[in-house]
């Protein structure tokens, strides 16, 4: 039996370690110091299906919730392969894709095979928080992307397996390159983002749903990645507007709050994104 576990989880980290890797996204943070504002555009095959999971507050851990894409074959396990996800205190996380840096390893500390998000959302309330939590491993995984995680304070930070990324400006974006010592290329979606960033000075559900718009990636010929749904986040909030296939004019508003209320363990957008 247990020869027969680990070739499944070979076969899972090998799998799902692309899947999640090879989607590219475009995360932002607008922060007005009055509200603190997440967007974030989830790019990948228009074929692919997702679905969120709900987690409830218990003496161990936070509330909070995540979400994954959906493979057929491993949809009940999926949570352990999250995208991102939020917790009841605002914090934040989410991955973006990137050209693979190996990571170099400090013998110092422990290997981490295992995805860290849902150990974080669990255990962290801060930023501050998750990078202690982090620091003890090293990130071996974490090679072909950057984990974004904010918080409700409007802190910030990019995470690699070889370096972290602190807060800068109030104003962030992060797209699908490398920014470790300021480095910078062109990326229409990173400069379109921060072009609407740095034109208000007070962020409301609008100003974010428009930088959303503006960045959303639609499919090409030749090439089926897309925008397949978007978030606003109000981080002081948790509460979530979700647009589907790229309509901005309609949004599904998701509380945090009364969905870890709710006797329900996980959501399929599969049949909302047809």
């Amino acid at each position: 039996m247990r020869q027969k576990i680990s070739k499944i989880s070979l076969v899972l980290i090998l799998l799902l370690t692309h899947t999640n890797f090879t989607n590219a996204c475009t995360i932002f943070m607008a922060n007005d110091s009055k509200h603190v504002w997440i967007g974030n555009n989830e790019d990948e095959s228009v074929n692919m299906k997702y679905r969120f999971w709900y987690f409830k507050k218990s003496k161990k851990n936070y509330g909070y919730m995540s979400w994954s894409e959906l493979h057929p074959t491993y949809e009940s396990i999926m949570y352990q392969y999250p995208q991102g996800g939020l917790n009841e205190y605002g914090l934040f996380m989410d991955y973006t894709a990137i050209d693979e840096i190996p990571v170099i390893r400090n013998f110092q500390k422990t290997d981490r095979e295992k995805e860290v998000i849902n150990d974080i959302l669990r255990t962290c309330k801060t930023v501050d928080e998750a990078l202690r939590y982090i620091n003890g491993f090293n990130l071996i995984k974490l090679s072909a992307a950057q984990l974004f995680i904010g918080d409700a304070t409007g802190d910030y930070a990019t995470v690699h397996g070889n370096y972290i990324v602190r807060k800068t400006t109030p104003c962030f974006a992060l797209t699908n390159y490398s920014i470790n010592n300021n480095h910078t290329q062109h990326c229409w979606r990173r400069e379109t983002a921060y072009h609407y960033l740095q034109k208000e000075k007070k962020f409301d559900l609008t100003d974010i749903t428009q930088i959303l718009s503006k960045t959303a990636q639609k499919p090409q010929p030749g090439d089926d990645i897309a925008t397949n749904y978007s978030m606003a986040i109000d981080l002081k909030k948790q509460k979530i507007y979700l647009y589907l296939k790229r309509d901005y004019t309609r949004k599904i508003v998701i509380s945090l709050s009364k969905q870890l209320k709710k006797n329900m363990f996980f959501e399929d957008l599969g049949n909302q994104l047809k």
